[in-house]
């Protein structure tokens, strides 16, 4: 609820009233003047200054305090089962912080179909959210036609959907308005636990899938038929297998391919028979042996969550939720700012996801693109940038949110948008804010060296300039510094036009 809101609930003259904000067990209480209130924060007039304080965390008593309204009514589609299980949890997280309760109602599929919200303090409903399991393309065609006021997927809107949407006077889902990552997971490969192959290739993977390499034996392993088994037809788990794996190895599958119902009964399949093999959501592998994939240019990529976080996993994929008009001005906007909060994080996690906390990996750990940034040095110039940058990072940690940009530009895409303000608060943290905050830009391969240099410099600039002017942002200034090494130390490989795009980013790194 807005200030102007409360001022339509609340007498002008209350606001002058003394209200006391208290945090949830009590223990703590303050009494001032409320000034604002805009939702989610009470800024307070006290003997020791305004204060701000969270209204999920705290208790408003007083004849000042706004009368909020806390029902919850909307439509959400969602493609997958395990994505309805993290709306569930991120539904009753959000319930919790308006101290209401929901009730979950399964469907005849076993898939959560409807969340019923109760206030147990005035015992009264507070709005219910239904829960569609729908495919892809039906999920955005329903979220287009005002069917449903938000789309969860791990498949991005097509440029065709969104552009119509455009064409047709609305905004484009694209937008940072209308388009959010809460999450992050990945696919992976899985095999028996005792098959004694230990990595795997895109290319091996495609070829697998094809039905051109039949047998273990062909890849170093025992002599046993390998036993595909590929996600169901039109899911988000197939259309992303088909787009990151397939299309690039120039693949077809043959229509004889064999399919598994789910994701989990693909999984129980591997785990029976020592041959079989599958691609799974990392937030569904709880059975059987995850492969590393070996990547074209050498090195190992593991479905770590720093790897994950950072985007540099190639098979990484984000968790998307995209609003409709109607959300815009509904306690439903509440919720869809509630998806990337803090408090959201742990929710995701519990669920099997892949969190958007930032996190902290030593120089130690960074092993690999060392080697390659070595590697990628093809004259004593570049050899010399190479040892100047592992000597910067030498007593440094990297940090997991890493950003990037639109195709093409030093324009943060919208998940680097979002993750401004997450980092801005790590660095201004118990846990960092005694460091200095290097950040650094890294292009692909393509074109000459000191052209990518340049623009992976412009790009640090874009994202310095960002940090400095969010909120708080203004005392890291004296903290941090820019700098380029153009295409060196690679992540991803230049030969994949993955790997080039992954090699396009901005680190940052505390030392």
């Amino acid at each position: 609820m807005t200030l102007a809101a409360c001022l339509a609930t609340t007498p002008l003259a209350a606001l002058a009233d003394q209200v006391t904000i208290s945090s949830k067990d009590g223990a703590v209480s303050i009494t001032g003047e409320l000034i604002s209130f805009d939702d989610e924060v009470f800024v307070l007039d006290t003997d020791i200054g305004q204060l701000r304080l969270s209204r999920s965390a705290t208790d408003c008593t007083g004849a000042a305090c706004p009368v909020l309204t806390t029902n919850l009514d909307m439509a959400v589609a969602v493609n997958e089962p395990k994505t309805a299980s993290l709306l569930q949890a991120m539904v009753n997280g959000f319930a919790a912080s308006r101290d209401l309760t929901g009730l979950s109602v399964p469907g005849s599929n076993g898939v959560v179909e409807r969340i019923d919200l109760q206030n147990f303090q005035t015992n009264s409903t507070a709005g219910s959210v239904d829960v569609n399991l729908e495919p892809t393309n039906a999920a955005f065609s329903q979220l287009v036609g005002q069917q449903v006021d938000l789309t969860i997927t791990k498949v991005a809107v097509p440029a065709a959907i969104a552009e119509n949407v455009v064409a047709s006077g609305g905004t484009d889902l694209r937008d940072l308005s209308r388009e959010r990552v809460i999450a992050l997971d990945a696919i992976v490969p899985i095999v028996h636990p005792n098959n004694p192959i230990r990595s795997v290739s895109l290319e091996e993977l495609a070829l697998i899938a094809s039905g051109r390499i039949r047998n273990w034996s062909e890849l170093g392993g025992d002599d046993l038929p390998i036993q595909m088994l590929l996600p169901a037809e039109g899911s988000s788990l197939d259309q992303a297998f088909t787009e990151l794996v397939l299309d690039p190895n120039r693949v077809r599958l043959r229509r004889s391919a064999q399919r598994a119902e789910s994701e989990s009964a693909a999984a129980a399949a591997v785990a029976a028979n020592e041959g079989a093999i599958t691609v799974t959501s990392l937030s569904e592998a709880t059975v059987g042996e995850v492969l590393p994939i070996r990547q074209t240019c050498g090195p190992l990529a593991y479905a770590t969550d720093f790897a994950i976080k950072a985007e540099e996993y190639p098979l990484s994929r984000r968790v998307f939720a995209y609003t409709g008009d109607a959300v815009q001005s509904s306690t439903g906007n509440d919720f869809v700012e509630f998806l990337t909060s803090p408090e959201a994080q742990p929710l995701i996690a519990n669920a099997g996801y892949v969190d958007q906390v930032v996190i902290s990996e030593p120089i130690s750990l960074q092993g690999t693109r060392m080697t390659s940034a070595i590697l990628s040095a093809s004259t004593a110039a570049t050899l010399g940038l190479v040892q100047n940058f592992s000597r910067d990072l030498a007593t440094a940690d990297r940090l997991s949110t890493t950003f990037r940009f639109t195709s093409g530009s030093a324009r943060l895409d919208n998940k680097s948008l979002e993750d401004v303000q997450r980092m801005v608060d790590f660095l201004n943290s118990a846990e960092a804010r005694n460091r200095d905050i290097l950040i650094i830009g890294f292009t692909d391969d393509v074109g000459r060296f000191d052209l990518n240099e340049r623009l992976a410099l412009l790009r640090a600039t874009s994202v310095r300039d960002a940090l400095a002017a969010a909120i708080g942002g203004d005392v890291l200034v004296g903290r941090m510094s820019v700098s380029s090494y153009g295409p060196l130390a690679p992540v991803g490989c230049n030969e994949t036009a993955d790997g080039r795009e992954s090699n396009r980013r901005v680190e940052i790194w505390l030392r």
